[in-house]
């Protein structure tokens, strides 16, 4: 899953706004489920507060499907997480295609080629993290689904609202990846903070 930095910042200078990736979907098939996500998931003003306390710029690059449900659920989350603060972070959407296939290449998980992938990347396109397919709550529900009863590690109590809990769980990757942009001393030195 590692990518270059010219690679993350040549597909991130191609890739596309919210609005803009959104409607490369079917308006019928695709467009619904990332727009009903979107209305579902606006920032709490706790959640909102913290975003807006971020200091560092951040790149956010997602590889992702209009056609993929677990996308629409992330992909919405973040752009919400995105508009509360445009300033410090970048937000671009890639569709998984032959377009983008050198970095579709790098971004396999267990074998597979799995969307949403997302790169955080500091202001200069280096690496600071990789997330990709579902969320933990995601696969808790699954596992809790597909497999007999004791084949799940840890039972952990089903939330109270599903669409949220992604959003919780994405805010939090955005929040660890600003904690290590804002510790970091390559930039710190950087910025003389």
């Amino acid at each position: 899953m590692l990518a270059n930095k010219e690679l993350l910042k040549s597909s991130f200078d191609k890739g596309l706004d919210y609005d803009r990736f959104v409607a490369l979907g079917e308006p019928q098939g695709h467009r619904p489920p990332w727009d009903d996500r979107y209305s579902l998931l606006e920032l709490t003003s706790e959640q909102d507060a913290l975003v807006k306390s971020f200091t560092r710029e951040m790149n956010v690059l997602c590889l992702t499907g209009t056609w993929c449900g677990d996308c629409a659920l992330q992909g919405s989350a973040m752009v919400r997480i995105a508009q509360a603060n445009p300033e410090k972070i970048h937000l671009r959407y890639v569709l998984r295609c032959d377009e983008f296939a050198d970095l579709v290449v790098k971004a396999q998980i267990n074998a597979g080629f799995r969307v949403p992938i997302t790169w955080f990347m500091a202001e200069d396109f280096e690496t600071v993290a990789v997330i990709g397919d579902r969320t933990l709550s995601r696969y808790r529900s699954i596992a809790a689904s597909q497999l007999a009863p004791g084949g799940v590690l840890i039972t952990a109590p089903k939330p109270e609202n599903p669409v949220r809990e992604v959003l919780a769980e994405v805010l939090d990757e955005f929040e660890r990846c600003q904690l290590i942009l804002r510790t970091s001393a390559r930039l710190r030195q950087k910025h003389g903070d």
